[in-house]
């Protein structure tokens, strides 16, 4: 584990791979193309930082091609308490220990293997295929994005959620996706739970390790991220965006039991979910969104008006089946790219 900069690394060996570039750097972990010396074959080297970067610097974090810098999105931890969520400092080696129990419990296409890993001390990394594609991220900002990539992605995660080894992938977001020729494939998932992570038994919490853009709630729910991740695709731009105070937004615009729902939250120390006060119908961010888009998006973020106009919290999706079978439907119309 090391902080030196990534180009102190180009050369270095670790275990059987001769490093020989970055490809993506992230909040805990550089990722660097390698050569394995035994197949002669490149691959993904996951090497964790010795302290969380800061978000100023971070880059998208995952196996494929040079990345240039964008804003960050960074994934936090946090301990939950009975009565309260704080935000914790997290060493990296812990993040990459429990992303590697994770992932190579798992044998889904739609989520980046682990062919190789080390947890010994001053050889802690972890190896994956060296997927040719591009992030989410990338993929969103070169142009609409097809909804037949939208769909593939939401059958991905109903079949990680229903794998009961695996259950949720718990931090998806743009920049841990990445658009192949075959699909949409998934790394560093997210975690929420205990853990051995602390020395002490004060410091052994429910851990939760995640992206409170994708996941305001701080629950593992694949389901409204995904949800999320396509209100930002449609509309250009994200529905949530940092902390907030329910007392910054016009309160009457909202109602009794939506309200009641985000001052729970804060009453949580969770700040994330509160600008959802501030959402307006689609159609007012992006004009000329079709109708039957507009309907999807407000039931993917479970979010509805009522007659008088006033938002509300609405039931959502019940599975990524149903929201899959939609996005079937506006192709069957026509609508190819969102």
């Amino acid at each position: 584990m090391s902080n030196r900069h990534p180009s102190d690394w180009i050369g270095a060996r670790i275990g059987n791979y001769t490093i020989q570039e970055l490809v993506g750097e992230g909040t805990f972990s550089f990722v660097f193309k390698s050569l394995d010396r035994l197949t002669q074959s490149e691959r993904a080297i996951k090497v964790p930082k010795e302290e969380a970067a800061n978000p100023e610097f971070t880059r998208d974090s995952h196996p494929v091609g040079n990345m240039a810098p964008h804003e960050p999105v960074p994934t936090q931890v946090f301990v939950k308490k009975p009565d309260r969520y704080s935000v914790q400092e997290a060493s990296p080696y812990s993040i990459h220990k429990i992303q590697i129990a994770r992932t190579r419990s798992v044998s889904e296409q739609g989520l980046v293997s682990i062919d190789d890993y080390s947890l010994e001390k001053d050889r802690v990394f972890s190896v994956m295929p060296l997927i040719a594609g591009k992030t989410f991220r990338q993929y969103m900002r070169s142009g609409p994005v097809p909804v037949a990539v939208l769909r593939n992605l939401a059958l991905t995660l109903q079949r990680l959620n229903n794998n009961q080894e695996f259950g949720y992938h718990g931090d998806v977001k743009p920049e841990n996706m990445v658009v192949t020729n075959s699909g949409v494939i998934l790394v560093d998932c997210g975690f929420f739970g205990a853990t051995e992570y602390g020395e002490t038994d004060d410091e052994k919490k429910s851990l939760i390790v995640t992206t409170p853009r994708y996941y305001p709630h701080l629950k593992a729910d694949d389901l409204l991220a995904f949800g999320l991740l396509l209100w930002e695709v449609a509309c250009r731009k994200p529905l949530l965006n940092g902390v907030s105070y329910s007392r910054d937004f016009d309160l009457k615009r909202v109602t009794d039991d939506l309200l009641d729902i985000v001052h729970k939250e804060e009453d949580l120390g969770n700040f994330h979910f509160s600008q959802i006060i501030n959402t307006e119908k689609p159609t007012s961010t992006r004009g000329g969104l079709p109708e039957i888009i507009e309907h999807i998006l407000m039931r993917a973020v479970r979010l509805c008006f009522t007659d008088e106009g006033k938002l509300d919290a609405a039931p959502g999706y019940d599975s990524f089946e149903e929201i899959a079978d939609d996005l079937r439907l506006i192709s069957q119309e026509g609508i190819h790219y969102l």
